[in-house]
């Protein structure tokens, strides 16, 4: 007589919602969870593909599987790996308890089974636990990505209407203008800038000219009174804290829109006191300087004087706008040439001999034939998995076309190879960049490194102002100081008596970059 088969559950759990990007997940969980019930000889019950996270209680599948354990309908699960169950310690102690009491009698992975034994309960709360410390820690790990982007100047988040997420190189994403909407938001703000117009008709100009949202719904009026005050479209971002960062994006607008906006529109007073003058002028560290104490922009003005020996001189100086209701500024002005000592003076610190830019050209030359040995490794590997998803395409839409598999089906498959194709064609595209683009960006960075500061001397005010922003961001004016954090590489350059690691040393590791 053949012996009953033990009835156990299959848990299946995506990591995203998103299913394109999902299915080969679920399709690796269930090939290793058959060969679990193959091997043990057991009677599965599959559950449908959870679809939520494990990081906080509530998932449905989860919940009516351990309802149905407690109740004694089935007493065992298999799992493709025990972080599924649970990354969190309400639901991983329910599973624990389950286990304590002898509802549940095993709970099968590939790596191992999880009896109700001291040592096997152990080890499955320390993996819980483990579960998770991960989960935490990538939590941590994404809010350190979003204060190094934000660090850089890069907008951390989904651009708004009239931007679109981009790859700007190999490693770096920020927002670009939308071509299709970003004219569409300097319009609208430019009427409303006019005074002429209420809120309502501001709205209906904006659906006059075909601006719609960035999921191309109709703007509703809060939607566009959210854009009109958004100061990032100036240049400048707030992105999950109270300070504000410069942008390396190209803005849409100027301030002196954004602030006509304001007064115009009723959302800001007019300041009783404005600068001498303001117009007819370009001012090179006008919208790239934040100050320190209250974290709003800096503008500049010029102020004429008459000389005692005659004639007349005009005079530069850059101040706080002192906007914030919230914090009384009293930084004091500063004028154009003092500003101009004090980024002379980071820049004099930012450099090398040349004799020591030779030397890390030598090495780049090194290191760059060495990356050139193992691209073609990746090449190999890439073109054959664009190879194999072309052809899984072709088969797919065959066996569509002989209605072998369901519409939904062809839409999940096709997705995923679709996914691969695109992806490899990416990297195909991007080696050639990769391979010789960066030597020539290298060794334009060390040999503009010597004579830094003389370049920024007989710069333009437009290009000195693009330099400042090559060196690095977050730039601001506190106490007549200038103050930024300085963009890699250059800081590494900064204070490098005090820094060993700027190059490799006579006692390093050689093959390793500078």
């Amino acid at each position: 007589m053949n012996t009953p088969k033990s009835k156990v559950f299959v848990y299946l759990r995506r990591a995203q919602d998103r299913e394109d990007r999902q299915q080969l997940s679920i399709e690796k969980q269930d090939t290793q969870v058959k060969q679990i019930i193959d091997n043990n000889e057991l009677a599965p019950i599959y559950l449908p593909p959870e679809e939520r996270s494990a990081k906080h209680p509530g998932r449905p599948v989860f919940n009516d599987m351990m309802d149905r354990v407690d109740k004694g309908e089935c007493r065992y699960i298999a799992v493709w790996m025990i972080s599924r169950l649970s990354r969190n310690p309400i639901d991983g102690g329910r599973v624990i308890y389950a286990l304590d009491t002898g509802k549940l009698l095993a709970i099968y992975t590939p790596n191992r089974v999880y009896r109700n034994t001291p040592d096997d309960k152990a080890f499955l709360a320390i993996e819980l636990a483990f579960a998770k410390k991960n989960n935490d820690d990538l939590g941590v790990q994404v809010k350190e990505g979003f204060q190094a982007k934000r660090a850089h100047g890069q907008y951390p988040g989904p651009g708004p209407t009239g931007y679109i997420n981009a790859i700007i190189r190999p490693g770096e994403r920020n927002i670009v203008p939308d071509p299709a909407r970003a004219e569409l938001v300097i319009k609208v703000f430019q009427y409303a800038a006019t005074g002429k117009y209420a809120l309502k008709e501001v709205l209906n100009f904006a659906k006059d000219v075909g601006l719609r949202s960035k999921n191309d719904c109709i703007l509703g009026k809060q939607t566009l009174v959210d854009m009109l005050k958004r100061r990032m479209y100036t240049g400048v971002f707030k992105y999950g804290g109270d300070e504000w960062h410069k942008g390396t994006y190209e803005p849409l607008i100027s301030t002196e829109l954004y602030d006509q906006v304001q007064v115009r529109m009723g959302w800001a007073r007019r300041h009783s006191s404005q600068p001498a003058t303001t117009s007819g002028r370009f001012y090179p560290y006008k919208g790239l300087f934040l100050c320190g104490t209250c974290k709003f922009n800096i503008t500049a003005y010029t102020k004429p004087k008459k000389l005692a020996r005659g004639g007349s001189a005009e005079y530069v100086f850059y101040t706080c706008t002192k906007k914030s209701r919230s914090i009384e500024c009293k930084e004091p002005q500063i004028s154009s040439k003092d500003i101009e000592i004090e980024i002379r003076d980071i820049i004099a610190n930012i450099k090398i001999s040349r004799e020591e830019a030779d030397y890390c050209l030598k090495l780049l030359s090194k290191f760059h034939l060495e990356q050139l040995k193992n691209r073609n490794t990746k090449i190999e590997v890439w073109e054959k998995d664009k190879a194999d998803a072309k052809k899984k395409l072709n088969r797919l839409l065959g066996m569509r076309l002989e209605n072998e598999i369901t519409p939904k089906e062809f839409q999940d498959y096709r997705a995923e190879y679709q996914s691969t194709l695109d992806r490899t064609t990416q990297q195909l595209s991007n080696t050639a960049y990769d391979a010789k683009t960066w030597l020539e960006l290298a060794e334009n960075f060390f040999l503009r490194l010597p004579s830094l500061v003389d370049s920024f001397d007989k710069a333009s005010e437009q290009d000195k102002s693009k330099m400042l922003l090559e060196l690095g961001s977050n730039w601001q004016l506190s106490n007549r100081k200038v103050l930024f954090t300085p963009r890699k590489p250059y800081d590494l350059l900064i204070n490098r008596t005090s820094n060993p690691n700027w190059r490799a040393r006579p006692d390093s590791n050689r093959r390793s970059p500078p």
